[in-house]
C-alpha cells in the first residue's frame, strides 16, 4: 500500500513538472506578439526590428508605420499559443488595436490573425501572421 501510495505521487510530481516546463516554452512564444503589439502603439521601430525574423522584418515595420503619428492603445488585449512545434509556434490575440484619428477612434481587431513564431538562434521572433 505504501509503495503504490510512493509510485502515485512520484507519478503525479513528474507530471506537474511537465507541465510547469511546457507552459514556460509556451509564454516565451507569446512574447514577441506581445511586444510587437506594444511597439505599434509605442511607435517603437527599433523594438520591432529586434524581436522579428529577417525575413519579415520589412512587413512589420510597414505596420509600426502604418500607426506613426497616431494616437493608439491596445484595448482587452491578451495572447496564447493555438499549437506549438519546438522551432515554431502559432499564437493567437484577442482585442483590437484602438487608433485616435482627431476625434474618431477606429477599432482594428487582432482574433483573426494566427501569428507565425519561430525560435532563431535561440530566440523566439514573430514572422508574420
Amino acid at each position: 500500500m505504501k509503495k503504490t501510495l510512493y509510485l502515485m505521487l512520484i507519478l503525479i510530481s513528474i507530471l506537474a513538472l511537465g507541465a510547469c516546463s511546457k507552459k514556460t516554452d509556451s509564454s516565451e512564444a507569446v512574447k514577441p506578439v506581445e511586444e510587437f503589439y506594444n511597439a505599434i502603439v509605442t511607435q517603437n521601430r527599433d523594438r520591432v526590428s529586434s524581436i522579428t525574423c529577417a525575413e519579415w522584418e520589412k512587413d512589420a515595420l510597414r505596420e509600426v508605420d502604418a500607426f506613426m503619428g497616431v494616437k493608439s492603445e491596445l484595448k482587452d488585449f491578451s495572447c496564447s499559443v493555438s499549437s506549438e512545434g519546438k522551432d515554431e509556434s502559432f499564437v493567437v490575440c484577442k482585442g483590437s488595436i484602438a487608433a485616435s484619428y482627431g476625434a474618431e477612434v477606429t477599432d482594428f481587431p487582432l482574433e483573426n490573425r494566427s501569428h507565425k513564431v519561430i525560435k532563431e538562434q535561440g530566440e523566439w521572433h514573430i514572422c508574420g501572421y
